[in-house]
């Protein structure tokens, strides 16, 4: 299956991690911007291209894995993907982030967000086998 992964430009390693573990269980990737990182400062031509490449990679994916904490692109793609009606992992290893408070965020609990709380390491494994899992109906 293809997916993308949303997390900030400062986790890029996370982001790495992540899309090694689901390469090696047969995923692919459908778009990877740590190629090229930030381009914030290139061009504004170049931000408008990113930002079609990288909303394309959600478009085309199958599932979006995000890792938290993220930035604002992060939450926009994160926003993007439920309004695709894209199937959702959401990422934290700090409890706190879906809890209720002002540290949360309504769309951490749509229904089409599934909320991993594990180590980073297990990501791409815990995902892979939710993918194996026959959907639930509700």
């Amino acid at each position: 299956m293809k997916y993308y992964i949303a997390t900030s430009l400062l986790r890029a390693t996370a982001h790495q991690m992540v899309r090694d573990a689901l390469r090696i269980l047969g995923h692919e990737i459908s778009y990877d911007w740590t190629l090229h990182g930030s381009v914030k400062s290139v061009s504004k031509e170049r931000l408008r291209e990113v930002a079609v490449l990288e909303l394309d990679g959600v478009s085309d994916a199958d599932f979006v894995v995000v890792l938290l904490p993220g930035g604002k692109g992060t939450h926009l793609e994160l926003g993007f993907a439920i309004a695709r009606g894209k199937r959702v992992f959401l990422h934290s290893e700090d409890p706190l982030a879906f809890e209720l408070g002002p540290q949360t965020n309504a769309f951490y609990h749509h229904h089409d967000v599934t909320r991993l709380l594990c180590p980073l390491a297990d990501v791409g494994a815990t995902v892979h086998s939710l993918l194996e899992q026959p959907a639930m109906l509700l």
